[in-house]
């Protein structure tokens, strides 16, 4: 089996963020959110993976090949013109060849892993493929599934609907036994350039064909799941991660400071007369001293002096001073709050 990560978007909704990184690498604990994903693949004994790759995609390439040159084998296209989900799996048409491929967001975690889901899929040998779901209370936010009565088996897939007919969102996991067949429904899509919501490719369309061709998709529950797309959803997939970590990982220089676990301090910190925690994670190279700091992620080598920190993403090379909370600083920033 091959999976394959879209991970060429430009992340708007974490700006001012990723005005300078991709938001695959957005720290989560001690490792950024990319490599939660790709662990979590090759957990399942998923070695060939496929990375679709555009905006700011020079860093995220030099992390994945620098951590990872050795664990899997990895391929890199590009995504030159951003025209949807269903679009940037097209791009790797090629290894859509018959062989199963499992395909992941690159800006999402789940409660459940990549092998649990994959157990569930074995039990149904007749499916063509699956959609992992979840029941939201705004169905209308999201692509959702309708399936047929008293069944897991899919009858419908609409994005964003406005007046949504089931309550069963898509959550960004989908395994396809035959990928040949999911191949000719991109080919169909592309080709027509049948464009859905937003005016792109929607990959939820180019399902609806293949349940148009009478086959058969069914739908599994992917348990909690994080969007990280947006700085709340991202602060919550933080806490999710360091509180399955269960101990908290601290590398860095402490000095008459108090730590409430869990937290994760990288290397070549130096935090003095300070509290940190619970669910924080502070990136490299960064000095903290007389501050308070919770459930916040900080990144690296940024210095934060005399503040009251809380519900943040602090960015790379921040100086904060003074007394601040629910921040959303981008990288290279200076503030200074009285």
């Amino acid at each position: 089996m091959r999976c394959i990560i879209p991970a060429a978007g430009k992340g708007t909704r974490l700006r001012p963020h990723t005005n300078t990184k991709p938001k695959a690498l957005f720290p989560l604990g001690n490792k950024p959110l990319i490599s939660h994903i790709l662990d979590n693949i090759i957990e399942a004994n998923i070695k060939d993976i496929i990375i679709i790759v555009g905006y700011e995609k020079d860093k995220l390439i030099e992390y994945i090949e620098s951590n990872y040159e050795k664990i899997c084998n990895y391929t890199f296209i590009e995504q030159t013109s951003r025209r949807g989900l269903g679009h940037a799996i097209y791009t790797a048409a090629d290894f859509l060849d018959g062989e199963p491929v499992l395909i992941t967001l690159g800006d999402s975690l789940y409660e459940n892993s990549f092998s649990l889901m994959l157990a569930e899929f074995d039990k149904f040998p007749n499916w063509t493929g699956a959609i992992t779901v979840k029941s939201v209370s705004n169905p209308q936010a999201y692509g959702i599934v309708t399936t047929h009565d008293d069944s897991n088996i899919v009858k419908q897939l609409v994005e964003k609907p406005e007046n949504p007919t089931s309550s069963l969102a898509i959550t960004g996991v989908y395994m396809i036994r035959d990928s040949l067949q999911l191949k000719y429904a991109l080919q169909e899509l592309v080709t027509s350039n049948q464009v859905g919501k937003g005016g792109e490719l929607q990959l939820t369309d180019a399902l609806q064909i293949m349940v148009n061709k009478d086959l058969i998709l069914g739908s599994i529950d992917s348990g909690r799941w994080f969007d990280c797309g947006k700085k709340e959803a991202l602060l919550a997939a933080h806490t999710f991660v360091l509180d399955r970590n269960e101990l908290s990982s601290i590398e860095g220089e402490l000095d008459n400071t108090v730590v409430i676990s869990p937290v994760a301090i990288q290397e070549d910190n130096h935090i003095s007369n300070s509290i940190i925690g619970p669910y924080v994670s502070i990136d490299k190279g960064t000095i903290v001293e007389k501050s308070i700091i919770s459930y916040s992620i900080v990144g690296s080598g940024s210095r934060i002096y005399n503040t009251n920190i809380h519900d943040s993403l602090i960015g790379d090379k921040v100086e904060l001073v003074g007394k601040g909370y629910d921040l959303n600083i981008g990288d290279y920033s200076k503030v200074q709050l009285f």
